[in-house]
């Protein structure tokens, strides 16, 4: 197991202490030990070169519980959690928040236990990711599959009109890819969509969604965005494909056609996904019309 950030949330500092001590005695390497109110777990951060552990109390589980909720269904990560219960039966507060969730009773808390536990977790929520990413994400460029985004758009479209908030949606496809194909091969092609996947991530947020279509089709699912918002989150992608690329010593540039349905809060209610799609589809075929990359916006 590499180190471990592990976040206690509590509102008891004496709660805090007992669980900290208790795992730095143990055998776990620990890089971090954070306390955090349950007030402020909106504030929680995820970090991709660690692994990350909550530990909670059932009773301050129980009293935010949609709180909790709310924050971590928004993120596009799971956390794995621990919860601390009072007696073996005490855990009808936990909701399906959480995937990966166990429990432990204080009379049995030891620095055993908690060991064990935490690390039985931490391999439950590694297996369980994997068998998702393979399930829900594209094998060849990590970018989520048809089958999460059509997902993650009825999500996206119920928030959207439950909240009365504007949300976006980009679709691209590459100029030229046939051409990289045919002129250096698929092993060349194959590298182009992997940095092009790569450099959309480091441009979106945490909370947007960019998957596969199909061939050199993506799309973005970006929530509680404004017309503005969108126009500089597609500034910031057109900026990241400015410098080329080299593979085995072959210079490229990704030129791209970006079709762009901004929705606003009043037309929500009135839009399917297949009508946002189809609109996405029109604006991406005027923006194809440019050899640059080249960005079409409809707002609805």
């Amino acid at each position: 197991m590499q180190g471990l950030d592990l976040i206690i949330v509590c509102e008891e500092k004496d709660f805090f202490n007992w669980i900290a001590s208790t795992v730095q005695v143990s055998n776990i390497i620990v890089k971090t030990i954070s306390q955090i109110d349950v007030e402020f777990i909106t504030n929680i951060k995820t970090e991709e070169e660690s692994d990350q552990l909550l530990i909670i109390e059932d009773k301050s589980y129980a009293k935010y519980s949609a709180k909790i909720s709310e924050t971590f269904s928004s993120l596009d990560h799971e956390f794995p959690l621990l919860v601390v219960t009072d007696t073996y039966t005490d855990t009808t507060s936990i909701s399906n928040t959480f995937t990966i969730i166990d429990t432990i009773v204080k009379p049995s808390l030891s620095i055993h236990s908690l060991e064990h536990a935490i690390r039985s977790l931490l391999k439950d929520y590694k297996l369980t990711q994997r068998l998702k990413k393979l399930a829900h994400y594209d094998t060849l460029t990590g970018a989520a599959n048809r089958y999460l985004f059509d997902d993650r758009m009825a999500e996206m479209l119920k928030k959207a009109k439950r909240d009365k908030a504007p949300c976006s949606l980009l679709y691209f496809d590459l100029n030229g890819f046939k051409a990289v194909n045919d002129n250096y091969g698929h092993s060349v092609g194959d590298l182009l969509l992997r940095h092009f996947v790569t450099q959309l991530n480091h441009a979106k947020r945490e909370t947007d969604t960019l998957a596969r279509l199909g061939g050199d089709e993506f799309c973005m699912l970006i929530p509680n965005t404004t017309k503005e918002t969108l126009s500089s989150l597609v500034n910031r992608i057109k900026n990241t494909l400015i410098t080329p690329t080299s593979f085995s010593n072959i210079e490229l540039y990704i030129r791209t056609a970006i079709g762009g349905v901004n929705i606003n809060d009043q037309s929500i209610s009135q839009l399917a996904a297949k009508d946002i799609l189809k609109i996405a589809d029109k604006c991406v075929y005027e923006a194809k019309q440019e050899a640059e990359t080249h960005f079409v916006l409809e707002s609805v």
